[in-house]
């Protein structure tokens, strides 16, 4: 594949970088640490669940069921595994084992290691996790409004940068030569808005209300309001103006009122005389 026709996506950290890197790279140790502890607090809990008994007998060259003989001692021993008993030769004694517990730190240092690891990737805890137990309203938006930030700047200085741009200039000049589009300004037809995917918040009904504020107060704009939402303005206009028209042609009336939340209400709209009108 030439090089030319490969596009190479990375988000540059350092001047002169040439290479990427994962995004995940701050946190592979701890998360490499983490499976390790997993493992071994697994192990563990299996080594607890094996309640091992120990069996002292008169004949000990007689075998038991599944006993297997220990070439350097001669002692039987049988595997260890949930309900074992262990062979002993004549006057030993029995013991039970009793693996340590770790006690209630493990949760606790789980929780630690999953917040360091989130924060190494720029993510917010429940979203890596997806636990939500010690989050609330405030602390979810708080941490999603910063993350958004971060993807804000991943998507219009990485991925629309490097990849729609050359993907949409590519496009552009094959449809060119193919003479599928007149273009007499190539340079003009090269420049685009790019607009992200809308993002869903968890109180709709207050984020449109502050729009509608900061457009009546002149504080935004109303391309800047749509382009939020994910959509160009000018197909959103030109929208309302067909659906307009046609509930004018079919003699309908939205109603639009703050009182009416609800939803939109169509009611056909009596057609005047002229006559009538006049006087």
């Amino acid at each position: 594949m030439p090089a030319e026709d490969v596009l190479h996506i990375y988000r540059p950290i350092d001047a002169g970088q040439i290479r990427g890197l994962p995004h995940v790279a701050p946190a592979m140790v701890r998360l490499f640490l983490l499976d390790q502890y997993d493992d071994a607090e697994l192990d563990r809990k299996k080594t607890a669940a094996m309640f091992a008994g120990f069996i002292t007998k008169n004949a000990p060259e007689e075998a038991l069921m599944g006993e297997i003989e220990d070439e350097g001692t001669g002692i039987g021993i049988a595997s260890l595994e949930p309900g074992t008993l262990q062979v002993l030769l004549p006057g030993e004694d029995i013991k039970f084992s009793s693996p340590a517990d770790v006690g209630g730190g493990y949760e606790a240092f789980q929780y630690r290691t999953l917040l360091a690891i989130s924060a190494s990737l720029g993510l917010p805890y429940h979203l890596v996790t997806g636990d939500v137990r010690q989050a609330n309203y405030s602390s979810l938006r708080a941490e999603l409004v910063e993350f958004r930030r971060r993807i804000g700047q991943l998507q219009h200085g990485v991925m629309a940068h490097q990849f729609c741009r050359p993907v949409w200039q590519r496009w552009l000049e094959a449809a060119a030569l193919s003479g599928a589009l007149d273009l007499p300004d190539m340079a003009k037809a090269k420049s685009v808005h790019w607009i992200p995917p809308r993002w869903d918040w968890v109180d709709p009904l207050k984020d449109i209300q502050a729009q509608l504020l900061g457009i009546n107060a002149g504080l935004i704009s109303r391309r800047k309001a749509v382009e939020a939402t994910g959509y160009d303005i000018e197909e959103i206009d030109r929208e309302n103006a067909a659906d307009a028209e046609r509930a004018a042609a079919l003699g309908l009336h939205y109603s639009t009122s703050p009182g009416e939340t609800q939803g939109a209400r169509a009611t056909p709209v009596k057609p005047v005389d002229p006559e009538k009108q006049q006087k």
